[in-house]
Parts: C-alpha cells; structure tokens; sequence
C-alpha cells in the first residue's frame, strides 16, 4: 500500500549536507563525529595536568561538571533535540505535488535545528556559575579601565597564549563592526600604524561574524533571539598544548538503518530524522488539513578543555 508519509519523507530529503555537516560556527572550534545505534559516546580518562575537568551540556540547557580521575573515565550522554512542527498541506500533496514547497519545509527544519546546535554551544561557553549553573567556568577577560578595542582583544590572546595557539575570534556583530571600523576610527588619534584586522592575521586569530537569530517559541509569534550577543566575543585556542585536538566536542547520533528506511531517508548520512505523521492532522491555525513534520536528532556537546577558551563582553569598547 502506497503510503504519502513516507513520499513526504523521501521528497524532503535528509536535512545533513555533505558538504557541511555541522554549522560553520561549530566545525571551526569543535572536533566532530557520530556514533552508532548502541555505542558508546566519548569516553574521557584520566590526562596529565590540567585540564582535569570536562563541560558538557545537557537537554535541559545547563552545563555540567564531569570530572576525570587515575582510575576512573567519563561517558557523555547523549540528548534529543526536536524541531517545531511544520505542515505540509493535504491538498498541496493530495492535488498538486510541489516538491519546492516540501524543500522549504526541509530548509527550515534544517536551519532551525543548525541554529539550536550553534546557539548551545554558546550558551555553555558563555555559562557563570554566579548564575547558579554548576561547573567550571569558561576563563572571562573582560576590557579593563583604559582598554580600547585592540587592547580588549590583546587581553583575550593573553590570557590564553600559554594553553596554546591557531585562534579563532567568534564575535557579535556589534563586535565585528568595530573591528572593521577601528583604523578609521583611530586615524586621528593614533601616532603609530595599528591596521587592526592585519594584525589579527599576523598573529593567526581568525575573526568569524555570528550572526542570525533563533526562536524556541512555537506560536505564531516566534520571539526571536539573537544567536550570540551583539557585543560578546569568544576567543578559542584551537592547537592546545593541554589536550589533543579543538577544545569543543559534538557528536551526532547515526540512525539506524531500520528506522532510516522506516522513513524513506538516506541510510548513509542519517544523522537527522524526519518524522512525518502517516495520517493528516488539522492546522488548527487555519482550519486545513496537513501532514506534520518534525526533525529530530541526538547529541552530545561538552567542552573538553574549557582553559583553552576566553569569553569577553566588549560592550565598553565597541
């Protein structure tokens, strides 16, 4: 028997692209990987010196301490996270198959469920136990009386230098306006030549923009949020002398090949599932009949060495 959920499912697609399997915010601080149905996520034992604490994030956005000892290793569990429902209308698929229409659904579910990944793993860099969330916190380097912009970002490479180097600067985009404005600016005022953005090269610290905004808020609404604030900036060592590889992990769990063919996906690159309900459910928003789209996935994020890391708010300088 013909079965349209699983046409739906197959029209949209898997969400993942190859190309680019995890946000690019994430890819560039965050050593990436899956696991299989049944196995075991990171396992973390014992390392000499610092660091000997691990950061993880759990489903419920609160940052956890996992400590490693000589004789003991430390799994990461793994969280589900699901999309909002989307519809795609029985009369849409029933009268006229528009397989754009189910791309965009696939577009949104995908950009959607980037941005909660990304806006994570923020939200566990950017954590304070002052807040009353448990853990080691992230170093801070905030401006001090005096500091301009360039000194601002000089303390943040400070205060990581000697955890290691090949740094990446993400920034608000408060923060990264400034930065392309600072020589002009300063041209009045300054007696010696500071090209800020050549000497960010010169001394390996790439700049990335965050920008976007991302909704938790399923109602019509959808009250939206800025992905990292306007005025933050986090300065990530991603070569540590401390730790092997970036000090951020992420893990995806692979679908099984049942449930994969269950819905119709991709088996190779499952990493994301599209439910579709197999049979129609009214939009109560509008009274129409539609078929209800759901991603969902499940990962781990934790931060492994949380002293190769400096967080920053620059709202003084910028």
């Amino acid at each position: 028997m013909d079965r349209k959920d699983l046409e739906i499912a197959k029209l949209i697609g898997e969400p993942i692209s190859t190309a680019l399997a995890v946000p690019f915010e994430i890819s560039i601080i965050a050593d990436f990987d899956t696991v299989a149905a049944g196995e075991r996520a990171y396992r973390y034992s014992s390392v000499d010196g610092d660091p000997d604490v691990i950061l993880a994030f759990d489903g419920s956005s609160v940052m956890r301490l996992k400590k490693r000892t000589p004789l003991s290793d430390v799994e990461v569990p793994l969280y589900n996270y699901d999309s909002k429902m989307e519809h795609v209308y029985l009369s849409d698929v029933l009268n006229s198959p528009d397989t754009k229409k189910l791309a965009r659904r696939k577009a949104s579910i995908t950009r959607g469920m980037d941005k909660h990944e990304l806006r994570s793993m923020i939200a566990l860099i950017e954590a304070d136990s002052a807040t009353g969330k448990p853990g080691v916190d992230v170093p801070r380097r905030d401006p001090e009386s005096g500091d301009d912009l360039y000194d601002a970002i000089m303390g943040m490479k400070h205060a990581v230098e000697n955890i290691g180097d090949n740094y990446t600067l993400l920034v608000g985009s408060a923060v990264k306006e400034a930065i392309d404005l600072y020589d002009k600016k300063q041209a009045a005022t300054l007696h010696y030549n500071v090209t800020l953005t050549a000497k960010l090269r010169e001394l390996g610290i790439e700049v990335v923009k965050v920008f976007g905004e991302y909704s938790t808020d399923a109602t019509d609404t959808e009250a939206k949020t800025d992905l990292m604030n306007t005025n933050h900036a986090i300065l990530v060592a991603k070569n540590s002398r401390l730790a092997e590889g970036k000090p951020v992990k992420f893990v995806r769990r692979l679908i099984s090949a049942e449930v994969a063919a269950y819905m119709g996906a991709e088996v190779d690159a499952a990493q994301r599932a599209i439910l579709v309900n197999q049979t129609p459910i009214l939009d109560t928003s509008n009274n129409l009949w539609a078929y209800g789209v759901i991603g969902m996935e499940s990962i781990a994020l934790f931060i492994s060495n949380p002293y190769a890391i400096v967080k920053s708010d620059f709202t003084d300088v910028v």
